[in-house]
């Protein structure tokens, strides 16, 4: 168990999201040409806003609607929060476009429930 708090979860939303990013974006067109690149503060909460893996508990943490600084979390659940990250970053209803490429690569994330907060 570890105490983890907002801003540490937001970095890994946008290591997981970055790699993708790009297709949202629409600039998909010669991307080995640019340079990867954060998501904006409003790519972060549209994520957040719209990924169907996490809880509005878990949400309102995320975007700083809770008093709650830190949370304790196992490493079971830290690992099932990036899962459920690269999911959605690499689901065709957030990129908005085919994905279908990178399905062997993920094939064996399991979503199952929506993630809540870890107490």
């Amino acid at each position: 168990m570890k105490g983890i708090t907002r801003a540490y979860l937001l970095y890994v939303i946008n290591d997981c999201i970055k790699i993708t990013i790009h297709y949202r974006r629409k600039t998909a067109d010669n991307y080995f040409a640019k340079a990867i690149t954060d998501a904006t503060e409003e790519e972060l909460i549209d994520f957040i806003a719209t990924i169907p893996y996490f809880s509005i508990e878990l949400k309102d943490f995320l975007v700083g609607n809770l008093t709650v600084q830190t949370i304790i979390i196992s490493q079971d659940w830290e690992k099932d929060f990036a899962r459920k990250s690269i999911a959605w970053a690499t689901d065709p209803k957030w990129t908005e476009t085919d994905m279908s490429f990178l399905a062997t690569n993920f094939k064996n994330v399991v979503i199952g429930d929506a993630l809540t907060m870890p107490y």
